[in-house]
This record gives C-alpha cells, sequence and structure tokens, in this order.
C-alpha cells in the first residue's frame, strides 16, 4: 500500500483514546503488511506514545503538533485534524482511533479523488439523514449558512486526501470555521464546520466506498463488507453501560490499559470484532432510531436518572400517554 494512513491523538491517563489508537494500529497492520503510518499529537500525548514501545513499533513517524495548552483534550484533537493538511506533505488516508481495520486497504492507491473524498454520515443522502432538519437549523445557527442544498453531509472519520493547493486552502478555512463554531458558538463538533466549508466550495468533496467507514452505531448495511468499521463515541444515545459490545462499552479498551500489552485475547477480539456482540443484542427500525437520535430522548433520560419528583412525572406522562393511545386506537376499530 502506497498511500500512508494518518491518525490525530491527543490523550491523557484519564481517557481511552490511546488504546483506541493502538487497537486500530494492531488491526491496520494484521492486514496491511506494507503501510506508513504518521500519527500527529500534542508535545504530552507524544510522550505517553514513546513510553510504549509496543505502539510506537506501529509508527513510521510520530509529529508533535504546537497546540494551545489552554484548549480542552476535545478542541486539542479538532485543532489538529481540521488542518491536518497542512502539517505533512503527500496524498494520505486519514483515519479516525474508534476504528477496526478488518481488510487490506490496498485499494485504497487506485480510488479516483481528485482533492477529497469521504463517506457519506450514515451511507446517504443529506436529505434522508434522520437529523437533517436539526442539523441544517443548527448549522444556520451557528453560520448563518443555509446547507438545506447539500447532497450529503460527510462523515469526517475517514478522509482520502491528495496534496494540492486547493485542499491546503479547504483545511485552512474549514480549521477557520471550527474555530468560529467551537469558540463563538459554543460547538466544538468538526463535522458542522465540515459541512459549513464544504457549502462555501460548492459541494466538492467526493465519495468514496462506503466500506471505508461503516458507521455501524446507526447503519449496518455496510457492516459485512466493511473494510474499516467506524464504532463512533455514540455513548449519549443509548444507556450507560453499553454493554453490548466491547468496543462500544470501551472494555477492550479498559483491558489494554491495565495489560499494557495486546495478548491473545485482546488480539481475538480485535480481529473477531464483527462478532463480538451479545447474543440478545436487537436490530432496530426507522422509528426507533427516530426516537433515539431526538434530542427528547436525551433531555427525558437524563432527567430520568436523576430520579426524585421529575422521576416521578417521567412515569405517570408515560402511563396517561399509553392510555390514551390505547383508547384512541380503540375508538379507531370501532
Amino acid at each position: 500500500m502506497k498511500t500512508p494512513i494518518l491518525y490525530v491523538l491527543t490523550s491523557s491517563e484519564n481517557d481511552l483514546y490511546l488504546e483506541e489508537l493502538w487497537v486500530s494500529l494492531f488491526s491496520l497492520h494484521y492486514f496491511n503488511k506494507e503501510v506508513t503510518v504518521k500519527v500527529l499529537s500534542d508535545e504530552s500525548t507524544a510522550k505517553r506514545i514513546k513510553a510504549r514501545p509496543e505502539l510506537c513499533a506501529m509508527i513510521d513517524d510520530l509529529y508533535p503538533v504546537d497546540v494551545p495548552q489552554d484548549y480542552p483534550a476535545k478542541e486539542r484533537s479538532r485543532f489538529i485534524k481540521t488542518n491536518i493538511r497542512n502539517l505533512v506533505e503527500g496524498d494520505f488516508l486519514f483515519i479516525d482511533t474508534d476504528t477496526v481495520i478488518c481488510a487490506p486497504l490496498d485499494e485504497v492507491d487506485n480510488l479516483t479523488v481528485k482533492n477529497i473524498g469521504m463517506v457519506p454520515e450514515l451511507h446517504g443522502p443529506f436529505k434522508e439523514h434522520l437529523t437533517y432538519n436539526y442539523t441544517v437549523a443548527d448549522t444556520n445557527r451557528i453560520f448563518d449558512t443555509d446547507t438545506s442544498d447539500s447532497p450529503y453531509w460527510f462523515n469526517s472519520g475517514c478522509m482520502l486526501v491528495r496534496d494540492n493547493t486547493f485542499t491546503h486552502e479547504f483545511f485552512r478555512k474549514w480549521q477557520e470555521n471550527w474555530k468560529y463554531s467551537a469558540f463563538k458558538k459554543n460547538n466544538s463538533s468538526d463535522q458542522r464546520a465540515l459541512l459549513k466549508t464544504d457549502h462555501d466550495y460548492g459541494y466538492v468533496i467526493e465519495c468514496i466506498p462506503d466500506v471505508y467507514n461503516a458507521q455501524i452505531a446507526m447503519s449496518l448495511k455496510w457492516f459485512y463488507e466493511a473494510k474499516i468499521v467506524h464504532f463512533w463515541h455514540f455513548r449519549k444515545f443509548f444507556t450507560p453501560n453499553m454493554d453490548f459490545s466491547p468496543f462500544f462499552s470501551h472494555q477492550i479498551y479498559r483491558d489494554l490499559k491495565k495489560k499494557g500489552t495486546i495478548d491473545e485475547d485482546i488480539a481475538y477480539m480485535i480481529l473477531h470484532c464483527k462478532n463480538q456482540f451479545r447474543n440478545d443484542s436487537m436490530i432496530c427500525g426507522e422509528k426507533e432510531i427516530g426516537l433515539v437520535m431526538h434530542p427528547i430522548n436525551t433531555v427525558l433520560w437524563t432527567q430520568y436518572k436523576k430520579g426524585g419528583f421529575v422521576h416521578w412525572i417521567i412515569n405517570k406522562l408515560i402511563k396517561y400517554v399509553s392510555l390514551y393511545n390505547r383508547c384512541a386506537n380503540k375508538i379507531k376499530r370501532k
């Protein structure tokens, strides 16, 4: 494989992002024997990486980046990611750390992408996205920009990027938009800023095959054929333990942090990530996913967990709404 693989990592002892990178790199090298890996990080994270010889052996080039020290961890990562094109030379394939590679990636060398290639968010047109209306409204609120005509909203977890004048300019603008969103509008998501930047340039991001970023938290369509499985940090939309998978629950990363090495058990889980699910896992339909993605779900669940009076009110509300629905259905049938 000729195209280098790039990762961005900012991490401390209080999180599991370094372990995520470790798992992703292990899977990458297992299926891609000849691959160049570059990791960009802040200074403190670079020191943590260097302290782990087993992890360091999987990295060809480690680039410490000068990042504002007052930035929180997430913002430090986004600061590097949104301008990564201007920090390294040559074409590259960027991959998020919360991924597992499941097949050789050498076909990336032959993908016909002029400037920037990504997989659409949830693998479909923007107007079919479950949060289309909310995303359009939120992007308009942040940037005063109407993105409703966007054909796709892209997921930045995997990006094939060419080295030319345009892509350098695009990433500089992306970082500029991200800084505005993060520090002026209190939204640190890099993808809102990405949507805005793609809009400004006339929707220039190209689609690459979905198998390079199978976003299985919300779409199983490409799971079977996936070359890269993207597990996502999606905790806020689900139950607190998420124990249906060691990757979603982060148990595999906690085990790796405790052991300090990828032993036989961890290696097996990584290489068989597609069947590391509980027997009682279920597939949800559009209605259930719509409820999970709706902001009211997050609000109600947060309040429900607090217990007390609000917990009692929600239970009563559910009881009376259910009673109303049963009565309404009976009247409709008659």
